[in-house]
This record gives C-alpha cells, sequence and structure tokens, in this order.
C-alpha cells in the first residue's frame, strides 16, 4: 500500500479574532466535527496549535488515496468559512528508507496518540548528493542516524522521513513528534556536526505545533 502524507497550515484571518469567545468555539467546534467524521477516509489525522507568525493551525494527515487528502482540505476550508484560509501545504509519500533495512509497518507508526509536539519542514539537498555512489551515500547517512540515535536527549523524538519528488517544491518533508522541545533543539544542533549536513540546501520554513487536544483555535 502507498502511503501518501499531507500537511497543512492555516491562517485565522481578522473576521475571526474580532468574534466573541463563543463564536469562536462554534468555529473551532466546526472544524473538529468534520475532522472526527471524516478521520474513516484517513489512515490518520493529528492537529496543532501553530507557533508561527503565519499560521494558526496544523493538520497533518496520512491516507492511501490522495483525493482522500484533497476532501479532507475542502471540508476544513468550509468548515473555516470566511474566516481563515490554508497558507501553506506539503505533499508526500511515506515509504521505507533506500539506505536503512526495515520491516516495520509504516502505517502502524502513524496510529499513535500525538505526542505534545510536532515540528514538520520541507527538505532539499544539493545535486552532486545524488551524484555520489549508492554504498558512500549509505555510509554517510548512517554516521548521521548514528550520531541521532545516541544522543542521550534523542529518546521520545519520533522521525518520519517522506518523499516529494516530483510532487512538490521540496525533494523531502521531514516530520519529527517529541514531548520536550529544548532536547529537540540541543539534538538539531548536535546533528549539524555531520558529514550529511553537507548537502543540504534547504530547510525552511520550519513549522512547530503544540497538541492542545480540541482546542484548536481557541
Amino acid at each position: 500500500m502507498t502511503i501518501y502524507m499531507y500537511v497543512l497550515a492555516y491562517k485565522m484571518n481578522g473576521k475571526f479574532w474580532a468574534l466573541t469567545d463563543k463564536e469562536k468555539e462554534n468555529v473551532n467546534s466546526n472544524i473538529i466535527h468534520f475532522i472526527n467524521n471524516y478521520r474513516k477516509n484517513l489512515i490518520s489525522i493529528k492537529y496543532y496549535k501553530s507557533i508561527r507568525h503565519d499560521n494558526d493551525i496544523l493538520i497533518w494527515s496520512a491516507s492511501d488515496m490522495p483525493i482522500n487528502l484533497e476532501g479532507l482540505k475542502e471540508g476544513i476550508n468550509s468548515a473555516i468559512g470566511i474566516y481563515g484560509k490554508s497558507e501553506y501545504s506539503m505533499f508526500s509519500l511515506y515509504e521505507h528508507s533506500p539506505y536503512v533495512n526495515a520491516t516495520n509497518s509504516l502505517e502502524d507508526t502513524l496510529k499513535t496518540d500525538p505526542k505534545k509536539y510536532f515540528v514538520v519542514y520541507p527538505m532539499s539537498k544539493d545535486r552532486e548528493w545524488y551524484l555520489i555512489n549508492y554504498e558512500e551515500r549509505k555510509k554517510i547517512l548512517a554516521g548521521h542516524i548514528g550520531t541521532a540515535r545516541s544522543d542521550k536527549e534523542s529518546p521520545g523524538i519520533i522521525s518520519y522521513t517522506t518523499y516529494s519528488f516530483g510532487l512538490g517544491d521540496q525533494e523531502f518533508v521531514v516530520l519529527y513528534e517529541l514531548d520536550d522541545l529544548a532536547a529537540w533543539s540541543h539534538v538539531t544542533e548536535k546533528l549539524r556536526e555531520v558529514m550529511a549536513r553537507k548537502w543540504i540546501i534547504n530547510e525552511a520554513p520550519i513549522f512547530v505545533g503544540i497538541y492542545n487536544g480540541d482546542k484548536l483555535v481557541i
């Protein structure tokens, strides 16, 4: 089964922020009601309040059918109505890495409860990376993976590398679930030292979400 991932970032507008608390609760309820009714069409869906200045909601979903992800977008657009719009999206394939021997079910990795925080960003590499022979690339990435896994602050950080070649403006979409933002930042800083960083040319914008249950915009 092919798994597609989709991240949507929504920005609420001035009309929304001018509403009363009760009216905001109604908009929030409309969004959550739609999501709960639509879950049956998806492998997974998680949602977060966004820390970024240019969006307020992050929606992370997965499905084996792209049309279901499009339907999710349309439904959320309708639920939000005149009070906001999607400002950014990332679409990708969730597949086993060609550099790691893994046999676990990718679908099962998505069927978990949300952690406290969510981090996601697009990533692209320099063309020179793809001209390196496979075995050398595998060795370089083994160093990256080993550094990440051995760091004392890495337990509790779950990573997902997904692929966007020909599907988006980036080559990869990288996603993380975690419970400690400081630990995440420290591990990220440590990984700046590994050789694999040499070929990365873009990792922006970075989105950070906070899981707040069903309180997305209240």
